[in-house]
């Protein structure tokens, strides 16, 4: 009798061993999936509510993280009628202009503002920052000014990411005709 009450006590301890070992490796995955690298995300609304969407790859809405207008269409966000096609403001700069667009302000958190002359609505808006771009969508009426937009975060500091070009996309107003 005592050879199988010895014999139920280690099978019992092998199973509570197996189980141990389950969970202990169930804890390590669980951990290295959570310390795993983290991903960027689009960041807060601008000064006039509108959310941006993250370009990403991953993101099926919008994969590539350089994105064109034209990248967006076949994306599914619908025509941007870009009048003369998109203007780009490489390396942004404080009062720098392109065509009837100029950046009114950069800050240190790399946040910047715009102003679109008075015959013109700014339509959308890209942002390139890190790897990804963010995209500001003000259709259909357009937008003349707006402040406080930014590239997406960077998760590793949690701080936008620097400004490498911005791509606007305008149209003639039409309030002004």
């Amino acid at each position: 009798m005592r050879v199988a009450t010895r014999a139920k006590a280690a099978s019992r301890r092998a199973k509570f061993s197996v189980r141990l070992a389950g969970i202990g490796l169930t804890s390590a995955v669980a951990l290295g999936l959570a310390a795993g690298p983290a991903s960027a995300q689009p960041g807060p609304p601008s000064g006039e509510g509108v959310q941006p969407i993250e370009c990403a790859p991953g993101n099926p809405a919008c994969p590539d993280g350089n994105p064109t207008f034209a990248d967006l269409e076949e994306y599914g966000f619908g025509d941007f009628p870009c009048l003369g096609g998109p203007i780009r403001i490489e390396n942004p700069q404080e009062g720098d202009q392109a065509g009837p667009v100029t950046i009114t302000n950069i800050d240190p958190d790399n946040t910047f503002d715009f102003t679109v002359d008075e015959d013109f609505a700014v339509i959308g808006v890209i942002v390139k920052g890190g790897p990804n771009a963010n995209v500001y969508d003000y259709r259909p009426n357009g937008i003349q000014e707006d402040t406080n937009l930014h590239a997406p975060v960077n998760p590793n500091n949690n701080t936008f990411y620097g400004l490498s070009y911005i791509d606007f996309c305008y149209v003639p107003d039409g309030n002004n005709t």
